[in-house]
């Protein structure tokens, strides 16, 4: 373990450590760390029900500074559950995430469609390069990526396993949806379609679906970011672990030309 994203000093306020700098600045938080602090408040206690669904809205630049956490009801039911999670700062709020839990499905219910994952070869993981002028000390210092194809250096799509190296918060270990969602915000820019220094887009949402509990342990993103004139972009990922698939990610970029 290389120490931890968040250091929990009251109930539901986070100090927030140097790991969570992203790689556009030193003072910014990397999306990924505050989105799976909203999953660690809506994830449920017992194991008859699970996440199906996470919804996050990044608002703005996250600053390096102490997070408060709140939940809400937003739609009581004892199957079907929506909460919302928001993460402020100064009273702020910062980001905003919904997610619906559910009921599992029971051991009778029939295994339907395509679990199958991109395989386990039998040869180490090795981290991969990243983007050259990035910030490394902070996110992308804990967090690897090891490709299979595509290139962190590189533009177009790519396909990854990526895992985290750092706790979520001191003294806990993260679950497999707390992981998942620190790497799956990377998925835009392990897949980065444009020049960031002309073309830049950076992803405003975060929308992950998983039929099931990942393992905490290496996840793979099979990463496309589309785009173009007079439209948007998008980052479109496949989430699998060891076990097989898992479900996708979704990104919404804003994306501008400079100069």
């Amino acid at each position: 373990m290389s120490g931890a994203f968040y250091r929990q000093t009251d109930e539901g306020r986070f100090e927030s450590s140097p790991l969570t700098a992203g790689p556009w600045s030193a003072d910014a938080q990397h999306a990924g760390p505050p989105s799976a602090l909203l999953v660690r408040a809506m994830e449920p206690r017992t194991d008859s029900s699970r996440l199906a669904r996470v919804s996050v809205d990044v608002l703005g630049p996250v600053p390096i500074a102490p997070l408060t956490i709140e939940v809400r009801q937003v739609r009581p039911g004892r199957s079907v559950e929506l909460l919302e999670a928001t993460a402020s700062i100064d009273g702020r709020p910062a980001l905003v995430a919904r997610g619906w839990r559910m009921r599992t499905t029971p051991d009778d219910f029939p295994s339907v469609g395509s679990h199958a994952g991109p395989g386990t070869e039998d040869r180490p993981r090795e981290r991969g390069p990243m983007l050259p002028f990035a910030h490394k000390d902070g996110y992308l210092s804990v967090v690897d990526f090891s490709f299979d194809s595509g290139s962190g250096e590189a533009l177009g799509p790519a396909a990854a396993w990526g895992r985290s190296r750092a706790a979520l918060v001191d003294g806990e270990t993260m679950t497999g949806w707390q992981h998942t969602v620190v790497v799956a915000d990377s998925a835009s820019g392990i897949s980065m379609a444009t020049d960031p220094m002309a073309s830049p887009a950076i992803n405003c949402d975060l929308v992950v679906s998983l039929v099931r509990d990942p393992d905490v342990d290496w996840v793979h993103l099979d990463s496309e970011t589309v785009g173009g004139p007079g439209g948007g972009v998008l980052t479109d990922t496949r989430l699998s672990d060891a076990r097989g698939r898992l479900g996708r990610s979704v990104q919404n970029l804003y994306g501008r030309r400079l100069g």
